[in-house]
């Protein structure tokens, strides 16, 4: 079995569980940096947008009235509703409060439509929490085709007329090497049996790598941008 293979069933054993977050660097730090956004600004009625395998559903229910999920194609069976986010999502105008949007957009053949269809369905005063990558490897190929830089993302808001709440830039060079070996250790170390096998390498190559990114101060390197956005009144 490949390592790719491997690292897949990793994450296909623990995905919507808690271990799915401990068994890879990058999964841990984006744990750390958007649960926090979303126990803010996440409620009423919330779509996960891209929701995929729904790791971020139990984040986002506790504070949802109503928890809705989309994606392209289905690749959970509690999945709501298939749609296009680049203009085809079926709901009526300013119907959301919240949309959770986490690592789509760059899979998607024309982002700069993404945001516009978003603000469409949010209400007014309601809140987009997104991230998308900078610095990030190759995945989810061969649909993967944009990288964001804070400045690019930030613009591509503007434009669709949201106002921008918050601005995180996440990650770096040391984080970004550190979940990489993260990667091959779990995929050559992972057992449902035994999961401590890849969490504790994770768990101590996650905190030698936040260590080291404070040397980053101004985030040249960032793996990934967090924002918030919000539809005005």
């Amino acid at each position: 079995m490949s390592l790719k293979t491997r690292w897949h069933k990793a994450c296909s054993d623990t995905i919507g569980t808690n271990l799915f977050w401990k068994i890879a660097v990058d999964h841990r730090s984006s744990l750390d940096d958007i649960v926090p956004l979303i126990d803010e600004f996440t409620k009423g009625v919330v779509l996960d947008a891209g929701a995929g395998r729904m790791a971020w559903r139990s984040a986002l229910e506790p504070h949802a009235t109503v928890y809705m999920s989309t994606d392209y194609i289905v690749e959970h069976p509690q999945l709501d509703f298939c749609a296009d986010l680049q203009g085809g999502l079926p709901l009526r105008d300013g119907t959301i409060d919240t949309v959770f949007c986490c690592s789509v957009m760059e899979h998607t053949p024309e982002p700069w439509r993404v945001l516009p269809e978003i603000h469409r369905v949010l209400k007014p005063g309601g809140h987009v929490i997104l991230s998308v990558p900078f610095m990030y490897y190759l995945h989810g190929w061969p649909h993967d085709y944009f990288r964001f830089s804070r400045y690019g993302l930030r613009s591509l808001a503007e434009k669709a007329g949201f106002t921008i709440v918050r601005q995180t830039n996440a990650g770096g060079i040391a984080l970004m090497v550190c979940h990489a070996i993260s990667m091959v250790l779990t995929a050559c170390l992972w057992t449902p049996r035994v999961p401590w096998l890849s969490t504790l390498p994770a768990a101590a190559l996650y905190k030698f790598g936040r260590l080291v990114e404070r040397l980053d101060r101004d985030a040249l390197f960032s793996q990934n941008i967090h924002m918030v956005l919000m539809r005005p009144l």
